[in-house]
């Protein structure tokens, strides 16, 4: 175990520090969900208190909305508020891939490095401190998950899970992963029970406050129903064949169930031997995957991925050029979003312009580049792996 100098320690700081001074700088921008949900939802808070989350005046499940009447109850000006609870979770969330990063490498130079860098990830300091959105927080959950199911405690794994899914959908980018270690051995299938369970444990208080039962089990269906474009500044397979499938989502979450099923018979095989590595490498095909053949991803669900590319590069360095890709992408999608929606934002229309000139499907072909890359190296690490490799999956249990 290496010791960390203060040098790399005084870095760190001076990389988090400034990551926060510039967040402080995007505090004052009014994003287009600010002005047209968020900021509506709050005040629907402060003048009707818990009585008011009878009504639907919000499409998120109510454990973020939970959050935002913390915000409500408070003299704080609701969009710093807002901005403050993900830049808090900004935080929880490096601090989770830091730990992960010390469970792989043993190195503790490297866990401080990873916070740093995650910390000032683009899309990380854009998500919230500019856009007001909380992706931070259920991808802070999950890395908790993954740390402890990584720990070999794996009730509390899933417990964490189920209540990432009951922060966010996109949750299910990992399941892939999470379906593998099951077939494995690694997780009792009759866990995953506890994800409905602790679902429902979180829609209760709305529930008691008047709000209809199958309303809040039906949100996430609600949310898929709302935004029925297939291509949502995201340059996934749809960029191409969104004619193709006739605008139908059905068809490509049928493909990626598929897709999954197929992908987790084969590795379960046991003449694949996985090390500690090989299981975060599946982790981050997971949540690169999945966005690229999932129908109406936004340009905010690679965040997980964005996140994960960090502990790809310390585990793989010659091979960063794939997570740079991904950061890249991740960080492109977010500029043509900013470009499209400039008519409803404060800063000026030309500001993001220049990424204009990088063609939309050339992304797109670029992003699957990186995906076989990166699976033609799992794939080589799984075949170099020899027995005394393996990583022991089974819970402490």
């Amino acid at each position: 175990m290496d010791k960390v100098s203060n040098r790399i320690k005084y870095c760190c700081f001076g990389i988090v520090l400034l990551g926060l001074v510039f967040r402080l700088f995007l505090f004052d921008n009014h994003s287009p969900d600010y002005g047209g949900f968020l900021s509506h939802w709050i005040n629907h808070i402060k003048m009707y208190g818990f009585p008011g989350f009878k009504d639907d005046f919000y499409n998120y499940t109510p454990t973020y909305i939970y959050l935002l009447a913390i915000v409500a109850k408070s003299d704080i000006y609701p969009l710093y508020g807002i901005k403050i609870i993900s830049v808090i979770f900004d935080f929880i969330a490096a601090y989770f891939m830091a730990q992960i990063v010390f469970l792989v490498t043993k190195k503790q130079s490297f866990k401080w490095i990873s916070f740093a860098l995650v910390s000032i990830l683009p899309s990380v300091i854009l998500n919230g401190s500019f856009m007001a959105q909380c992706d931070s927080v259920y991808v802070s959950v999950i890395l908790a998950s993954i740390y402890f199911l990584l720990k070999r405690n794996n009730l509390v794994s899933v417990i964490l899970l189920g209540l990432a899914f009951a922060l966010k959908a996109q949750t299910s980018i990992v399941l892939p992963f999470f379906f593998v270690y099951m077939l494995r051995g690694g997780i009792r299938w009759y866990y995953f029970l506890m994800i409905p369970v602790i679902y429902i444990i979180t829609i209760i208080p709305a529930w008691i406050a008047g709000r209809p039962f199958l309303d809040l089990l039906l949100i996430y269906k609600m949310q898929s129903e709302y935004y029925e474009s297939v291509v949502a500044f995201f340059p996934n397979i749809y960029v191409w064949i969104q004619r193709l499938i006739n605008y139908d989502k059905n068809i490509g979450m049928i493909f990626t169930v598929i897709l999954t099923l197929t992908a987790g018979l084969l590795l379960c095989r046991k003449k694949y031997i996985f090390s500690l590595q090989s299981w975060i490498q599946l982790l981050f095909i997971s949540a690169i995957v999945c966005p690229f053949f999932l129908p109406g991803m936004r340009e905010r669900y690679m965040f997980l991925g964005d996140i994960l590319a960090i502990g790809y590069m310390f585990m793989y360095p010659k091979k960063i050029y794939l997570p740079l890709g991904i950061i890249f992408i991740s960080f492109y999608s977010y500029i043509r979003c900013f470009h499209y929606f400039t008519a409803y934002a404060d800063y000026p229309q030309d500001t993001f312009v220049f990424f204009e000139f990088i063609p939309w499907r050339l992304m797109a072909l670029a992003y699957f580049g990186i995906i076989v890359l990166t699976i033609i190296n799992f794939v080589k690490t799984l075949k170099d792996n020899r027995p005394e490799d393996e990583f022991r999956i089974k819970d402490k249990a």
